[in-house]
């Protein structure tokens, strides 16, 4: 098993601490793209990596039938559909904007998607 995606926020862009940005990595027969970034040396969007990893999860039980299975595909299906449902969240969210609601649903639907960057407050 692979371990978890790293990164370091570095602006706007998150560094791939697989590969510490070069894209690469080393093996028994030298450099090969990274796994974790795909060579970039920057993880794409973590809403993209969280899809990754479920289909890495899928894989893994393909052609399988056992209860395990069966127990991961309903849980990775409610937590697409968590997410979906977290995403027209905040859209609605932005729609009424002005309100005292919608900043407040934005701020909790990003932080289980982070849509958006969250700077702290000094």
């Amino acid at each position: 098993m692979r371990e978890a995606m790293t990164s370091v926020e570095a602006g706007a862009e998150r560094q791939c601490q697989s590969c510490l940005g070069t894209g690469e990595v080393g093996t028994e027969v030298g450099p090969v793209d990274c796994p974790d970034c795909g060579g970039a040396g920057a993880l794409p969007h973590p809403a993209v990596v969280v899809e990754w990893r479920v289909r890495d999860i899928e894989r893994r039980y393909v052609g399988r039938d056992d209860v395990v299975t069966q127990d991961m595909r309903w849980l990775i299906a409610e937590l697409r559909r968590a997410r979906t449902a977290l995403t027209e969240l905040a859209s609605l969210a932005e729609d009424i904007g002005g309100s005292e609601h919608g900043p407040r649903m934005l701020f909790i639907a990003n932080r289980a998607l982070e849509l958006y960057p969250v700077e702290e407050e000094a």
